[in-house]
């Protein structure tokens, strides 16, 4: 044999990093720990996420849906802010409902989930802008906001609006920020 008799020793090999027994699957070898799953932390997310999506979607539902059920009462609060003209005004209040149970909706089902909270963050903004459009002019009317009891414009609508122009930001934000960490995973995962 090549080597025989020659005095010709070969180098040392370095340990192998996992003990004979993982290696070689003998009696009671045990097996490497499988890859880490999604901790608790992020269950709590996805989970705080969802609650979060589901009640902003589920209000929104709610409030489109009593505009529905209600619809002459409807149009005359948006008549009452006398921003458009009578002819666009019974479009105005058989199109939004349906724009609120729609966003509402698909939120609450998961679907389209950040065109749904930009939809929704939009409505809120526009709200907003016109209950302070009426407030500055004076107008003394029923928000026509389709929540649990009628309520006259005032400050307090107006915090609503911008707390739910926030919450459907935060949410929009968070999913954002989540497709961007999955986006970077896949990138770094299709890489030799």
């Amino acid at each position: 044999m090549w080597g025989e008799g020659q005095g010709v020793e070969l180098p040392a090999l370095p340990p192998h990093p996992l003990p004979t027994r993982i290696r070689t699957g003998g009696v009671g070898a045990k097996s490497p720990a499988p890859p880490k799953k999604r901790g608790f932390h992020m269950n709590l997310n996805w989970i705080l996420r969802r609650l979060l999506e589901v009640a902003l979607g589920a209000i929104f539902f709610y409030a489109g849906w009593q505009k529905h059920l209600h619809p002459y009462e409807f149009a005359e609060a948006v008549l009452a802010y006398r921003l458009l003209p009578d002819s666009l005004v019974g479009v105005a209040a058989g199109t939004l409902p349906w724009l609120e149970m729609a966003a509402g909706l698909f939120l609450v089902l998961g679907l389209k989930k950040r065109s749904c909270l930009l939809l929704l963050g939009l409505m809120a903004s526009l709200f907003m802008v016109i209950m302070l459009l009426t407030l500055a002019r004076g107008l003394k009317i029923d928000c026509g906001c389709g929540l649990f009891f009628p309520r006259q414009v005032g400050l307090a609508v107006v915090a609503e609006d911008a707390f739910f122009l926030l919450w459907a930001a935060g949410l929009y934000w968070w999913e954002w920020q989540r497709e961007a960490g999955e986006a970077v995973v896949s990138l770094s995962l299709s890489r030799p």
